[in-house]
């Protein structure tokens, strides 16, 4: 089933214009001190965003200035830019449009300066002031296993279902309508995550409740509201949005963690409000923002099972979801965050790769490696607030890890997990399940651990959601050829982008050769002059001749302390595809650091084996 949360996702993926890319670029620049010194042809702003000043190009700063988004820093009146001079862009709509410089498109600063003076000519005509439009919601549950009716006032966004989208199974048993909630996850909502673990957990099935949602204007009345009957849970899961091109409900800079809830509905019902019919909320009922302390602010995760010594906590990892397979095929799936109940649980787990987490490398290793094959794991996620309470435990029984991909994350349009701006090496873990259940905080609270041994107990309740030090997470990668007709070790560190690929990941068939491989990855740097010994090695592919014999390759995940976390191992690559190009797009990060387009190289190497490597 699509939620609204999966249209979100795919719409983002394949509808966003350049435009929106650009608009974007300018909260990610790098941030420095307030000491530095800017080339001649920049100046120092401050963004609003964003209290580290940067040096921008003049027309940037003028226009962002302008628009109200930065403010000059340290700059004298000889240096600072005037803008009320009669070359300053005038934003009224009577002039003409400026028109992009043709020779700006190299120029990221020059581009971004122009659309941001665009965007500043156009407004709407005839908006609703603030305290007449639809400003927040007040949704109230009734009837079912609620003895009195509970109103939340922390949910952000309320979305109807299109009915071309009803599930068949559920439109033939009596459910005509559905809508979604989503939220950041607080401590207010307890009554309602008890109702969703009724649901999920094994047992009676929870009865059909109603549901009334008021949309609230600013003067705090009621619009309308909407009543919903005879209502149940069929979808909820836990995600993280670290997509910059969305408002976080929390109105924060920066990722956070929220809810989606889809609930299915026998009846729908209006209730228009007007003068002579009015409803006002008083000012203790109206909706609210969560703090911090309230509001889920990461994850701890425990793996207990017979190739574990003991149960396994760690505290670094940065993204958890439910998730269901969006694209399935013989060769290829695609997951998506998704949890219709009654599914085969899978889930996925994200974060940075760090020292804490070997014991977990090793046990993955034991899926890839030959040898004993590994038994199944559980696995319980905790979901913790600011103030360190555990508010839902989710947890996975005979779970089975299917995929493990390490990949640089380098697009601008993600807040990154490590909160400072610039790429960062993340990795991703994908499990399936044979059940879960959740557990929720109410009266009591849920224990640190999820089971009892010798080595944990109640004293360790310090055990919240970090992010690992640089020195302890990966960095950067080495990678090293050799065997074959390879008369030496070829080795470089000048390695920016690495990503491993599968067989039954999509297909590997490489390009003009008839065998089949079963493992590959890629890699991207910049071409440069001291690779000539492996270029040549590279030219025997494309040149007429024998074809070169199978090689090997060691590829090192190293840490910011230059120590090796594992190694991924490739025997046997008999055929490689590559390709030089020119990386233009504005929403990525550049290897070199600049502000304008660079030429890139991209290998895909196509190997018969595959296993990882730790150090002694």
């Amino acid at each position: 089933m699509l939620t609204d949360l999966h249209l979100d996702k795919l719409k983002l993926q394949y509808l966003i214009l350049p435009l929106i890319f650009l608009t974007f670029v300018s909260s990610y620049a790098y941030a420095i001190d307030y000491d530095l010194e800017c080339p001649e042809n920049k100046v120092v702003i401050v963004r609003t965003t964003n209290p580290n000043p940067i040096c921008v190009y003049d027309i940037t700063a003028q226009n962002w200035v302008r628009m109200g988004i930065a403010e000059f820093v340290d700059t004298t009146p000889e240096e600072t830019v005037d803008t009320t001079t009669e070359e300053t862009v005038d934003t009224t709509l009577e002039e003409p449009v400026e028109t992009l410089p043709e020779d700006s498109g190299d120029n990221l600063a020059d581009v971004l300066g122009f659309f941001s003076s665009l965007i500043s000519e156009f407004h709407y005509d005839n908006v609703p002031d603030e305290l007449s439009r639809a400003q927040s919601y007040l949704v109230t549950f009734s009837n079912g296993e609620f003895t009195e009716p509970l109103t939340i006032q922390t949910f952000n966004k309320v979305q109807p279902g299109d009915g071309e989208h009803l599930i068949p199974s559920l439109q033939q048993s009596g459910f005509d309508t559905f809508f979604s909630l989503s939220s950041t996850p607080s401590k207010d909502k307890i009554e309602f995550y008890n109702l969703i673990a009724q649901t999920i957990n094994a047992g009676k099935d929870p009865e059909l409740f109603d549901v009334g949602i008021d949309v609230l204007a600013g003067d705090n009345s009621t619009i309308l509201t909407i009543n919903y009957t005879n209502c149940e849970i069929t979808d909820y899961l836990p995600f993280t949005q670290d997509f910059l091109l969305f408002y976080q409900f929390s109105e924060t800079i920066g990722r956070e963690i929220r809810d989606n809830a889809t609930i299915y509905c026998a009846g729908i019902d209006l209730e228009v409000y007007n003068e002579e019919h009015q409803k006002i909320i008083s000012k203790e009922q109206l909706p609210y923002l969560p703090t911090s302390d309230e509001s889920i602010t990461g994850y701890v995760v425990h793996f207990n099972g017979p190739d574990f010594d003991g149960l396994q906590t760690f505290e670094t990892f940065s993204d958890f979801s439910p998730s269901i397979n969006l694209i399935e095929t013989e060769y290829d799936a695609i997951t998506i965050p998704g949890n219709p109940l009654g599914s085969k649980p899978q889930f996925f787990l994200e974060s940075l790769p760090s020292v804490d987490k070997l014991t977990l490398y090793k046990y993955y290793a034991m899926y890839i490696n030959p040898g004993q094959p590994p038994k199944s794991v559980d696995v319980s996620i905790d979901l913790i607030t600011g103030d360190k309470t555990i508010l839902q435990r989710w947890n996975y029984a005979d779970c089975y890890f299917y995929e493990h991909n390490t990949f640089l994350e380098d697009s601008f349009l993600k807040f990154q997990y490590s909160e400072k701006p610039g790429p960062e090496i993340r990795d991703r873990s994908e499990f399936t399940c044979a059940g879960n259940n959740i557990e929720i905080h109410g009266d009591e609270p849920i224990p640190t651990f999820p089971i009892r041994d010798l080595k944990n107990n109640e004293q360790k309740s310090a055990i919240v959601p970090n992010i690992a030090k640089l020195g302890d997470r990966v960095d950067s990668f080495r990678i090293f050829a050799f065997e074959g007709e390879l008369t030496q070790i070829h080795s470089t560190e000048n390695l920016q982008k690495f990503e491993t690929i599968r067989k039954d990941r999509g297909s590997l068939t490489p390009v003009n050769h008839v065998k089949q491989f079963d493992h590959g990855f890629m890699i991207e740097s910049l071409p440069e002059k001291n690779k000539a010994s492996f270029y040549e090695f590279i030219s025997r592919y494309v040149n007429p001749g024998k074809s070169p014999e199978p090689f090997d390759v060691s590829l090192d995940l190293v840490t910011g302390d230059d120590d090796v976390l594992y190694s991924v191992q490739y025997v046997n690559c008999g055929a490689i595809d590559f390709m030089w190009y020119l990386q233009q797009g504005s929403w990525y990060y550049q290897f070199s650091e600049a502000e304008a387009g660079e030429i890139r190289e991209r290998y895909i190497f196509y190997c018969e084996g595959f296993g990882l490597d730790f150090p002694e």
